[in-house]
């Protein structure tokens, strides 16, 4: 165990380092994907910044364009000259939303009331502006009439039912004589509505801050005082929920009057978390499978080395078994040769014994024993000279042994035309073979005896093939064939019950047909050998 230590030590710490570089790696992702986040939310501020800029250079364009009108006139103008001025400014600029134009003298008593299309609709001419505004305001408006400038005023909701920006500036005639002040009130809408616009204003929120206190929409003021208008901003920001700490601001500054703007997410922007647990997800498994396959490696390595200590030992007595199977086959080939020779011994002196007999039909039995020993002896003569002890290349068998036949019995020059029909790769092991090489031997040597004649032209056919789990041997000759009597059951032919003795020790069946062609078919089983090597 203490050998191993160290492998777990090394993964351990190189797992500790990876998990250190992938923290490091998530914790830059996290970063770079919050800096994203952060730039649209500043792109999307800044791009509504810029528009309403735009909206506060219509304001100011309108307001002085307002003043410079009043103050170059050679005598103030009139309730509807200043309507008419009004409506053409507006024609110019497009400005669509509400606007309401006032003057108001030096008692602050209101003189004017114009908007595009009507004159005083609140009646309220000949009203004084003290009864509406705090002493602090008129004390403003008493200097304001002293200033050159424009000077704007926190928003205000008016009665006609939206909220507005009321710009402030001294009215004075031609010769510089101040006759009073003239507000111009413009709909706050205009201004905050450039914040709205573009493809993805459904992903932010806008705060409209005056004085960094009071709620301003496009609908309303929120500094206390009654609300006329029904209507409410569907975008107010207070509807979203959304967190303080979220909001970039910028702060405006409009004729005096400060105005903060605030932007921000509708809902929180947030980093997938999926990329997170995948990776430490990921992490976890290789760590895990990296152990494991650690363990699994030194198990197999101290398997492995056992294995090689059992191996040596099997190569050890295998090498024990290779000679004395060497041994074995040698004896084998020794018995086979053997064999063979003794064979040959006994066909030896059965030729001898030819010579002592002058009775035909012995000297014929002799050679018959002769044929069917030199059939057996050839079955062991391939068995010794085959590498693998125990099969016979068939063809090659049944080949040698018909030439053997036909040159021992056949005593005279014969037209004789065979026909062997055996797959090269064909091998039997020795004792089917034994059986077969007997069985053709019988057929063989009965067509020489009883078939074939010198005066004609004379044939034989032989057939050995597999026939699906079987073995087919197919033997037919020219002769006329057995008589029509001929009974296997009955015959006292030693041949033909060898080859029925024979058949049956194959497992086989015998058929014989005389139409259209004189032939033997016979279905055999190989030989099922007790020993092999």
């Amino acid at each position: 165990m203490s050998k191993n230590l160290k492998y777990y030590i090394g993964i351990f710490l190189i797992s500790a380092i990876c998990g250190i570089l992938l923290y490091g790696l998530l914790h830059n992702y996290k970063a770079f994907e919050q800096q994203k986040i952060d730039a649209q939310l500043n792109k999307a501020h800044t791009d509504a910044i810029i528009k309403a800029k735009a909206g506060i250079e219509v304001y100011a364009s309108l307001v002085s364009g307002l003043k410079s009108y009043t103050k170059n006139s050679k005598e103030f103008p009139s309730e509807t000259e200043l309507q008419s001025y009004l409506n053409d400014f507006l024609k110019e600029t497009k400005f669509k939303d509400s606007i309401l134009i006032n003057f108001i003298d030096t008692n602050h008593v209101f003189k004017y009331v114009v908007t595009p299309k009507k004159i005083d609709p609140n009646n309220l001419k000949g009203r004084s502006v003290k009864s509406i505004k705090s002493k602090d305001r008129i004390d403003e408006l008493n200097a304001l009439m002293k200033s050159n400038t424009i000077h704007l005023f926190t928003p205000i909701n008016l009665r006609e039912g939206w909220t507005g920006f009321p710009f402030n500036f001294s009215a004075k005639t031609s010769n510089n004589e101040i006759i009073g002040y003239v507000t111009p009130i413009l709909d706050v809408k205009y201004l905050l509505a450039y914040f709205y616009e573009g493809n993805d204003n459904d992903r932010y929120v806008h705060k409209f801050l005056i004085n960094d206190s009071l709620d301003l929409t496009r609908e309303a003021f929120y500094n206390g005082s009654e609300i006329f208008n029904t209507n409410r901003d569907a975008e107010y920001y207070k509807k979203f929920n959304v967190k303080e700490e979220t909001f970039i601001y910028t702060t405006i500054q409009l004729f005096g009057l400060k105005l903060k703007v605030g932007s921000a997410f509708k809902k929180p922007h947030t980093i997938d978390k999926s990329i997170f647990i995948i990776a430490y997800s990921c992490y976890a498994v290789m760590v895990f499978l990296i152990f494991v396959i650690l363990n699994q490696f030194l198990k197999n390595k101290s398997l492995n080395k056992n294995l090689q200590g059992a191996n040596a030992v099997v190569v050890s007595k295998n090498k024990e078994l290779e000679n004395n199977l060497s041994n074995i086959q040698t004896l084998i080939k020794e018995i086979h040769h053997r064999v063979k020779n003794n064979m040959q011994m006994i066909s030896g002196i059965l030729t001898l014994q030819e010579d002592e007999y002058e009775d035909e039909n012995i000297i014929k039995a002799l050679r018959d024993s002769q044929n069917r020993i030199k059939s057996m002896s050839l079955v062991h003569q391939k068995l010794y000279g085959a590498h693998t002890l125990k099969d016979v290349p068939t063809k090659e068998y049944v080949t040698q042994l018909i030439d053997f036949i036909e040159s021992t019995v056949s005593h005279t020059i014969l037209d004789l035309n065979t026909k062997i029909e055996i797959d090269d790769a064909l091998t039997f092991d020795g004792d089917t073979t034994a059986s077969v090489g007997l069985i053709v031997n019988e057929l063989v040597t009965n067509s020489f005896k009883h078939a074939f004649k010198k005066d004609q032209k004379n044939s034989f056919s032989l057939t050995i093939a597999k026939q699906n789990d079987c073995y087919k041997l197919l033997y037919s000759d020219s002769g006329k064939g057995l008589p029509d009597d001929f009974d296997f059951n009955t015959t006292s032919s030693l041949g033909m019950q060898l080859i029925q003795v024979l058949t049956d020790q194959l497992n086989g069946t015998l058929t014989y047909t005389k139409a259209p062609k004189n032939a033997f078919e016979i279905h055999f089983t190989p030989i099922v050998s007790s020993f092999s090597v």
